[in-house]
């Protein structure tokens, strides 16, 4: 999201390059516009993910233009800044901007402000996509391979921009293989969507699972240390470990797993990076006691 561009909406030229000079030093593009109507000329030629719409600068019917704008492109983000209590930006709120911020701008309004607009504007972006392309694993349900190495990227992103840690989990079952040659594969696949199932239990709103391949699985864990994910890979191996699994009616087996960790930026600074840490930190586990959680040392 680094280079998202930002347009600003306002007849003072000098709120608008003070502004500007902010969002610059996030790494953003903003592009200024003295008024609504020039707004809209500009959005329909360009995308953006976030508007600051200074209400005084669209003029008396101010709540029409956020509404012009909401038709035109749904998926940006209007910040509308006003005056505390404004009649205006509860209007424009009505029509449809994503929130209000009082003026003067205080920094740490403008930064959560803006940070929660990005990510709006990209998970609408996200959303977008998933509906055009199949990310989903056939048979678990979970997301793929595919979405896992974009969605890596983003999120690295996202870590990078606002100093937060980002963790990756990589796991492999124990002995799935004694039960595909004990039971048949069928058995092994419907053992494969109970992991799953026993995983997510375990999991927040904003961790992920994804299918690497095979019996490999990997969890992201936005906004998590390393310390964090190793307690977490321990509750998902101790949830594992207790879990009955039913691979035929009538019949009852347990499983084991083994996880790697892998933790942004300091075991990589980029999704394959992280991977192939998380990847080789499992692989001390699985050739070593098995049911374990392995952390590579970097030297």
């Amino acid at each position: 999201m680094a280079d998202e561009k930002i347009l600003i909406v306002d007849p003072d030229q000098a709120a608008r390059r003070r502004l500007a000079k902010v969002l610059r030093q996030r790494g953003l593009q903003p592009v200024e516009a003295s008024g609504g109507e020039e707004a809209l000329k500009e959005l329909a030629k360009d995308e953006y993910a976030v508007v600051f719409l200074d209400l005084g600068g669209a003029g008396p019917k101010a709540a029409d233009v956020v509404g012009r704008m909401v038709e035109q492109k749904p998926e940006q983000a209007i910040i509308v800044l006003a005056p505390p209590a404004s009649a205006g930006a509860s209007a424009a709120l009505a029509k449809g901007a994503y929130t209000a911020l009082a003026t003067p701008l205080q920094p740490a309004e403008l930064e959560i402000g803006l940070r929660n607009a990005l990510e709006r504007y990209q998970l609408f972006r996200t959303n977008t996509r998933l509906r055009h392309e199949t990310l989903q694993d056939d048979l678990t349900g979970v997301l793929n391979r595919r979405y896992l190495d974009r969605y890596l990227g983003e999120e690295i992103e996202r870590s990078r921009r606002y100093k937060h840690p980002f963790s990756l989990l990589f796991f492999d079952l124990d002995h799935l293989k004694h039960i595909n040659d004990q039971y048949g594969h069928l058995s092994g696949s419907r053992v494969l969507i109970e992991v799953v199932k026993v995983i997510m239990t375990q999991l927040r709103r904003t961790d992920k699972i994804f299918r690497f391949g095979g019996d490999e699985f990997s969890v992201t864990l936005p906004e998590t240390d390393q310390r964090g994910a190793v307690e977490t890979a321990h509750r998902l191996r101790q949830a594992i470990r207790d879990h009955r699994f039913h691979p035929v009616e009538g019949a009852e087996v347990s499983l084991t797993a083994s996880f790697g960790v892998a933790t942004y930026p300091e075991d990589g600074q980029t999704g394959e990076d992280l991977l192939r840490h998380a990847d080789e930190a499992m692989y001390l586990v699985k050739t070593g006691t098995r049911d374990g959680v392995g952390i590579k040392d970097k030297r």
